[in-house]
């Protein structure tokens, strides 16, 4: 028995780790572990940290600063409702605006108001289970109905009147 590494008394020492880089062993993960990383995460920013991220963000505009951007990119924005829609309604309600920022930002408000009303609506038929299903596809197609139509407007504190003849 020539081999010196099993000889009595001795160990066998294991191998040294094979390396891709000189530096870095084959085992070893370069990424940071699940636990530094939840560590770093709940450890508090630094005095140093929050100064550098504040002065990244630079001022905040403040709330008439919004409000007067909002305000001049009206006339930049095409309702859904049209402007003569819009009008139309505005001098039935004896109301003279030639400012076509007040009559879009009136038409906006009528819009949301309307897709509040149609989201509610969408929310009630999908608790009740009112969908229709196509066969081969996930899709569920809902329909607007009178009764779901009444339900929401109930809650807004409006009515829908049926003429005599609607059947």
């Amino acid at each position: 028995m020539g081999d010196n590494q099993y000889q009595e008394g001795r160990t066998p020492q294991p191998p040294a780790p094979q390396t891709q880089n000189q530096n870095l062993p084959v085992f070893h993960n370069p990424e940071p572990s699940v636990q530094h990383v939840r560590t770093a995460l709940h450890r508090p920013l630094t005095a140093v940290q929050q100064q550098f991220i504040q002065s990244q963000r630079g001022p905040q505009p403040t709330e008439q600063d919004n409000l007067r951007n909002f305000i001049n990119h009206l006339g930049e924005y095409a309702p859904t409702i049209p402007d003569s829609v819009t009008v139309h309604f505005l001098k039935s309600a004896g109301v003279d605006s030639t400012d076509p920022r007040v009559t879009r930002l009136i038409a906006l408000a009528a819009q949301k108001h309307v897709s509040d009303i149609v989201l509610d609506a969408m929310t009630i038929a999908r608790m009740k289970g009112l969908g229709q299903t196509k066969k081969g596809t996930k899709e569920t197609k809902f329909t607007l109905t009178e009764e779901l139509l009444d339900t929401v407007l109930a809650e807004y504190g409006l009515s829908n009147p049926r003429p005599p003849y609607h059947a």
